[in-house]
């Protein structure tokens, strides 16, 4: 009997070893979203931009690169807390005039002649297979006077333009996705010296007049910003940066302190640097992606010259990837499928390709470190996946998410060293634009996980206040973490010890953000109340009718015949006569009551409605990114500050250089609230004088 037990307990034994080896190494449950899992906003000390994409050093997790749309690049060497700021050579500005009659306030939007940063130039690869290279990656604007077009191959095209001669408009072309939409960084606008007059009437108005000087705006900021689309790091040499933008390919040898452009291409479509890559087995050795096919450099970046490997053509090339355990293997990812090299580059063969033209448009390939041969995809109609990427063909890709990823637009797909089956995904939904060529975001912008090798997902980062979803990267020290980009603001997923404090969090004493938006929309005259205002004025003119009056005289004299044919032996005749008069008095009000329905007075369009639109849509992007960047800056410093004196001391600069912007935006708003004079947004009479709590 005892020795029946005993072999049914090393039976039971035998079981669950068997069952612990045969699952996963470290089996994932929860994800990224763990317990003790917060969301940290490092945006602090960063300047405002529209930022682009993070790398994070192979060498050491603490330094990592931030890039973005404006030529700013951002280097941290203590893992988010401190930024130093770079910027490369900008490419010169084509003025245009801007027809579109709209003013902006000194923050910047985007323009619809972006070039290729992946909204809108791939929407016009995918529509448009058969254009023409030098019509691929950028569209003509023409100038107001009746001038020939220019063609703009830079991500960004931004007209000036004046108004009235007084003004000195600054502002993009056209209203362009990404949510997002940025704003015009280049140019502002304000009252040049030569206005006197008109500084004079808004200063009676009571309102803040901000200074512009035109020649010196045209001299230093006379260039188009460049997006700085990645930042790629030598895998042995930790100094050695590359930033692949939208002016060719920049590098630095001292870890991003001097840039200097070593690859400017050789037309428009080559002149975008998409992605590189570096040799494992020849460190010398770079495959550089661009928008007119592949360059390799053989001397650490040098010199280029273009490839003639079989198969790579002279498409847009957007993913170079070294298979990371046998670099005989190379792939790219391109605007017509997948390509794969056994060879280290020399020859190239199509692993991937299929006829529906969203799904050829792949942005990037990752492979699998639990299994060497699985391979992923994530291409314009969601993710896909091959059991064999080494030696597989065409026909071994499958889709995988099913209709949860179909016919969305998947830029980024990882997979977790840590967690076999653990993947992430950066997907983005986009709908073709009405006004403008191409797609443009839809909100659903999403960071997704699964954890179950992709057959089901979830989302787990949907992005802070307005803007887009730029990129992801995963912390090389702990893989389940992520570094999140939003296109105004930048996330680390961490990890809480259990050193640090779990107290409830104190909020400072500041004003919600409908407050501030209402009143600074208030301030510039642009809420949407005081328009509707205006229109339902307009209204009651049909309420008003046309009265007409008129005055008639009529006066008839009848004179009868003379009698004198009736007497004529009379010494006389006789005559009758009537005098008949007629007087008419008449008032006539009528009603058109069509103007209730549709009055061109009132109806929401127009040179001043649209006016009043750009104004408010930035004044109300502005109050959510800084202001919110302000209030998760004052929550930090309220309940856990920094203990390095450098760190905390950043931290108030920018307190109070987001606290001047938010109140230079609102007519002192914040300064009102904080001396106890708090009106509601919608109330605040800002064409008068503000009190203080005193009064």
């Amino acid at each position: 009997m005892n020795d029946r037990r005993t072999t049914q307990g090393l039976f039971v034994a035998v079981l669950a070893l068997a069952l612990l080896a045969a699952s996963p190494s470290g089996a994932q449950t929860e994800g990224s979203l763990g317990k003790d899992v917060y969301l940290d906003d490092i945006t602090y000390t960063i300047r405002p931009g529209y930022m682009r994409s993070a790398t994070v050093s192979p060498h050491d997790p603490n330094v990592a690169y931030v890039t973005s749309y404006d030529g700013y690049l951002w280097k941290t060497i203590d893992g988010g807390r401190t930024w130093d700021e770079s910027r490369v050579i900008l490419e010169a500005r084509s003025f245009f005039g801007d027809a579109g009659e709209k003013l902006y306030f000194g923050v910047h939007r985007s323009a619809p002649g972006s070039l290729f940063s992946l909204s809108q130039g791939v929407a016009r690869l995918a529509g448009r297979d058969n254009a023409p290279p030098n019509r691929k990656y950028g569209i003509p604007l023409a100038a107001t006077d009746g001038s020939a077009g220019a063609q703009i191959p830079g991500p960004f095209g931004v007209n000036p333009g004046g108004i009235d001669g007084g003004f000195a408009a600054m502002g993009g072309v056209g209203g362009g996705g990404g949510g997002g939409a940025a704003a015009n960084v280049n140019f502002g606008i304000g009252l040049p010296g030569g206005a006197p007059r008109l500084q004079l009437l808004v200063r009676k108005l009571g309102k803040a007049t901000s200074g512009l000087n035109i020649k010196q705006t045209l001299a230093l900021r006379g260039t188009r910003p460049t997006e700085v689309r990645l930042v790629v790091i030598h895998p042995r040499y930790p100094n050695i940066v590359f930033a692949c933008t939208g002016f060719g390919l920049y590098k630095t040898q001292d870890g991003g302190g001097t840039w200097v452009r070593v690859f400017a291409g050789m037309n428009p479509g080559s002149r975008f640097a998409f992605h590189l890559a570096v040799d494992p087995s020849r460190p010398r050795r770079i495959l550089l992606g661009t928008g007119d096919g592949m360059w390799v450099s053989e001397d650490l970046g040098e010199s280029f010259a273009k490839t003639t490997s079989g198969g790579v053509g002279g498409g847009a090339i957007f993913w170079v990837y070294y298979h990371p355990h046998d670099p005989r293997y190379v792939f790219v990812t391109t605007d017509n499928g997948v390509l794969r090299s056994s060879d280290g580059g020399e020859n190239f063969d199509y692993i991937y390709y299929t006829t529906y033209p969203p799904a050829r448009l792949v942005f990037y390939l990752a492979i699998d470190p639990h299994d060497k041969k699985r391979g992923y995809i994530a291409t314009w109609d969601g993710l896909f996946s091959t059991p064999d990427v080494v030696k597989g063909g065409l026909e071994s890709w499958t889709r995988i998410g099913g209709l949860q990823l179909s016919g969305i637009h998947a830029e980024k797909i990882s997979i977790c060293p840590k967690h076999p089956g653990h993947l992430w995904a950066l997907v983005n939904m986009r709908i073709p634009a009405a006004t403008t060529p191409g797609l443009i975001d839809t909100g659903g912008a999403f960071i997704l996980e699964s954890l179950d090798h992709g057959n089901t997902w979830k989302v787990i980062f949907s992005g802070n206040t307005l803007g887009s979803m730029q990129w992801f990267e995963n912390d090389p020290r702990d893989p389940d973490m992520l570094w999140l980009v939003w296109s105004r603001s930048l996330s680390r997923l961490r990890r809480r010890t259990s050193d640090e404090q779990r107290e409830k969090v104190r909020l400072p004493d500041d004003p919600p953000v409908q407050e501030v938006i209402m009143a600074a929309q208030m301030y510039t005259g642009t809420d949407p109340g005081r328009q509707l205002e205006y229109r339902r004025r307009s209204l009651l003119k049909a309420l008003v009718p046309r009265v007409e009056v008129s005055y008639f005289q009529r006066s008839q004299n009848n004179y009868s015949l003379l009698q004198d044919g009736i007497y004529p032996m009379l010494p006389y005749f006789r005559n009758a006569s009537v005098h008949v008069p007629y007087h008419e008095f008449k008032v006539l009000a009528t009603w058109d009551l069509f103007n209730l329905v549709f009055n061109l007075e009132s109806t929401l369009f127009g040179r001043v409605d649209r006016i009043n639109y750009e104004v408010r849509e930035t004044v109300k992007f502005g109050v959510h990114r800084l202001y919110g960047e302000l209030r998760r800056l004052r929550v930090v410093m309220a309940n856990e500050p920094p203990r390095d004196l450098r760190v905390r001391l950043m931290y108030k600069l920018r307190i109070e250089e987001l606290t001047s912007y938010v109140n230079y935006m609102t007519g002192n708003y914040l300064a009102r609230w904080r001396q106890g004079d708090r009106p509601a947004g919608i109330k605040a009479k800002w064409w008068e004088p503000w009190t203080n709590a005193a009064r």
